[in-house]
């Protein structure tokens, strides 16, 4: 039997576009020449802030409607897709089948795709009308093993 995780890695590795695939890791090897670590996830986080402003999520009343929103969104661009779910004090975001970390070669660490979807939920939770100190951050990055993301949402702990 195949498992779910060999299924989404290989549905990840086919679905790239491959007229970006050199362009990428030049782009990857660069900037990892050029910027550290932090600057690099910071770069990240504000990229996707400003796709998931270009992505528009309408107000939602519900987690059931959020999470159905952010799928349309995510999914009209083939950038995969999440599950929401809330767990103790926190609400998890759960993505897969991202393109991103793939796209940029073994240059590129699973902290860059964290730090993206990082920006992108924490823009979309803000649109929502979210209070002040509630943050997206990553709970766990994906291995090799693993095709999927899974990002905390709730109160900062500085």
């Amino acid at each position: 039997m195949i498992s779910t995780d060999a299924l989404l890695q290989y549905y990840e590795k086919t679905n790239r576009s491959a007229q970006w695939g050199g362009f990428n890791q030049a782009f990857a090897s660069v900037i990892i020449t050029r910027l550290p670590s932090e600057e690099i996830c910071k770069l990240f986080f504000r990229i996707g802030s400003r796709m998931a402003q270009t992505l528009h999520v309408a107000r939602c009343d519900t987690l059931d409607e959020l999470q159905i929103a952010f799928n349309a969104r995510l999914q009209a661009i083939g950038w995969g897709f999440s599950s929401l779910y809330v767990r103790g004090e926190y609400l998890y975001i759960s993505h897969a089948c991202s393109p991103l970390e793939g796209s940029f070669g073994p240059a590129s660490g699973p902290e860059w795709t964290a730090s993206f979807f990082e920006g992108v939920y924490q823009t979309w939770f803000e649109s929502q009308g979210v209070t002040a100190g509630l943050r997206v951050c990553a709970e766990t990055m994906s291995k090799p093993s693993s095709s999927q993301i899974l990002l905390k949402f709730g109160k900062s702990r500085s």
